[in-house]
């Protein structure tokens, strides 16, 4: 079984996230300090951590700086999270190297649960540079409802395709989206 940290703030998505992950036969450790996320990470070794960056006592990136210098926790992969999504915030997660950022208001308990799946090498997945030219790609993006320029509605940069693979419904079925390789 793996084993996920989840810090976070807030109570209520706390517990709904431990819920999920335990559905998905996860052990969870679980807290809303930052002190004890640290203190848990060093102790138990979980195999990935979901840090929230509105901890108390230690907020998560400044986390997320300590677990990169103790021995004990520098090869633990970190997800930030957090409520509201901030372009600095989201900057900073990769600066200090996260595996991964989500944001609660714009992401499903399901999709986080891919992307951990995904940070652990658990369900693979795909992103490929597309030429917007072809007729194909033009119309995937139609039927996706997705700008026809394939440009990030944030940052303008060109969007990849991102296929990953929904292991629920068997190894040869996938997720497909458009993403931004600045903003997600």
């Amino acid at each position: 079984m793996k084993k996920i940290l989840i810090a976070i703030d807030n109570d209520f998505i706390r517990e709904a996230y431990s819920e999920v992950f335990k559905k998905e036969e996860f052990t969870v450790l679980e807290t809303k300090k930052g002190k004890k996320a640290l203190d848990l990470a060093k102790k138990e070794k979980p195999d990935v951590a979901l840090l929230d960056i509105l901890l108390s006592e230690i907020g998560g990136f400044e986390l997320l700086e300590v677990f990169k210098k103790e021995n004990s926790t520098k090869k633990i992969p970190v997800v930030i999270f957090t409520q509201l999504e901030k372009r600095q915030d989201r900057q900073k997660a990769m600066e200090l190297e996260a595996k991964d950022f989500v944001t609660a208001a714009s992401i499903s308990p399901t999709e986080i649960i891919r992307r951990v799946k995904i940070v652990l090498g658990e369900q693979k997945s795909y992103r490929l540079k597309v030429s917007k030219d072809t007729n194909a790609i033009k119309e995937l993006m139609k039927d996706l409802d997705y700008r026809p320029d394939l440009s990030c509605s944030k940052c303008g940069a060109n969007l990849e395709l991102c296929l990953i693979r929904d292991l629920s419904k068997g190894r040869s079925h996938f997720i497909v989206s458009f993403v931004c390789p600045n903003c997600d």
